[in-house]
């Protein structure tokens, strides 16, 4: 089949800025690249990074078609753009002008599949342009429900919507209309996850030891991940047990983001009496988040807001680590009481979360018996190679 992605806009690819979304399309290409059932173009912002990477300028079979989003041009058009269109517009004026860059791209093409990543309102215009096309759309959250713009004319347009989760699943079924959602849980590559890592060396590298009790949160440092939440309940326990340590990965966006958001500022202040037993890592590329988790002892995904399908529950067991997690959006699914301690978000998630971290800290033999089963459930239903089969199935139906 010849299949256009279209990608949010925001984010290049291949994935050299991160992105969880990114990543996933990027797992889906390389398993592309390898079997060759598709031709896939992919339509991307531009960051020099990517040429650097060898699929870029050495596939046969995956296409880029990048959008120079940063250029004086483009901007200079943009601007332009804005003036003129100033209605009918589905998203704001750099998403839209991302997609009238792509539309004029695909002028004169044809594709057995549109797969849209994450981007439910691009399905109207792509219908416009494209009427007898094949409409597919990636949801990653929940941005298609009884109460999105123009819900059932963007149902009616799409052949098939794989959804992250039953969750998600269940928001797009809410449009009531016959139902064309599929489930395709997220996978990751398990593999550097379950190499053995220098534990010691890379403790070391922020200033914790072997005899430290680790708890790593890993994602961005926004107030729906629970990292004020996790914080707080840190606190309650930071002042009598000293070798329990929190190790915090991740920055406020994607990328080498040097700027600190007032929410960070916010945390960074609240911890200033324990800073030497909390760490703030900052964006982190991806190829070390195997050897940040393996370094801890326990992780948590405090998420207040209803995470559909997160890649870091996925990691965390992967990575062998007992989790703290909310009874949020998907990760119920994700996860089970086997492998986690599951939260109620809305009953004192600060208490709640202090007392787990404590009971798991005095309890090493169930900490082990939790590690066996995270790592178990990880490879039996979270690998990457199983994710891009059932994707590629899907479309096939």
């Amino acid at each position: 089949m010849k299949i256009a992605v279209i990608t949010s806009g925001i984010l290049p690819i291949p994935p050299v800025l991160g992105g969880a979304v990114e990543n996933l399309i990027d797992f889906y290409l390389r398993y592309n690249e390898e079997e060759k059932n598709h031709d896939i173009t992919v339509y991307s912002v531009y960051n020099k990074m990517v040429e650097d990477i060898p699929i870029v300028s050495n596939s046969t079979n995956i296409h880029f078609s990048f959008i120079r989003d940063k250029s004086i041009h483009y901007r200079l058009k943009r601007k332009f753009f804005c003036m003129t269109h100033k209605s009918g517009l589905y998203y704001n004026h750099y998403i839209e002008f991302f997609l009238y860059n792509v539309l004029k791209r695909m002028k004169n093409k044809s594709y057995d599949i549109i797969l849209l990543e994450n981007r439910p309102g691009y399905a109207i215009k792509l219908h416009q342009a494209f009427p007898s096309a094949r409409i597919i759309l990636h949801l990653h959250n929940d941005l298609l429900n009884s109460g999105t713009p123009y819900a059932h004319e963007i149902r009616n347009i799409l052949s098939l919507i794989i959804a992250v989760s039953s969750y998600i699943k269940k928001r797009v079924d809410s449009i009531e209309l016959p139902s064309k959602t599929k489930i395709c849980y997220n996978g990751i590559n398990l593999k550097p996850f379950n190499k053995n890592q220098l534990k010691l060396e890379v403790r070391s590298q922020f200033g914790f030891d072997n005899s430290d009790f680790i708890v790593a949160f890993s994602g961005r440092m926004i107030p729906e991940k629970g990292v004020k939440e996790l914080l707080e309940g840190y606190l309650q326990l930071a002042s009598s047990h000293h070798n329990i340590k929190l190790l915090i990965v991740g920055g406020s966006f994607f990328g080498n983001d040097l700027k600190e958001s007032p929410y960070i500022k916010g945390l960074r202040e609240l911890v200033l009496p324990y800073r030497g037993m909390v760490k703030f890592t900052g964006y982190m590329s991806y190829d070390r988040m195997p050897e940040l988790l393996q370094s801890a002892d326990i992780g948590i995904v405090p998420s207040i807001w209803d995470d559909p399908c997160p890649l870091s529950c996925i990691e965390g067991m992967a990575a062998g680590l007992p989790l703290i997690v909310t009874n949020s959006g998907g990760i119920p699914e994700i996860v089970d009481e086997k492998c986690a301690i599951i939260l109620e978000k809305e009953q004192n998630l600060s208490n709640q979360i202090a007392k787990s971290i404590y009971y798991l800290y005095n309890n090493p033999d169930l900490r082990k018996k939790m590690s066996l089963c995270a790592v178990e459930r990880a490879e039996l239903l979270f690998s990457k190679d199983q994710f891009v089969r059932n994707f590629f199935g899907l479309m096939k139906e």
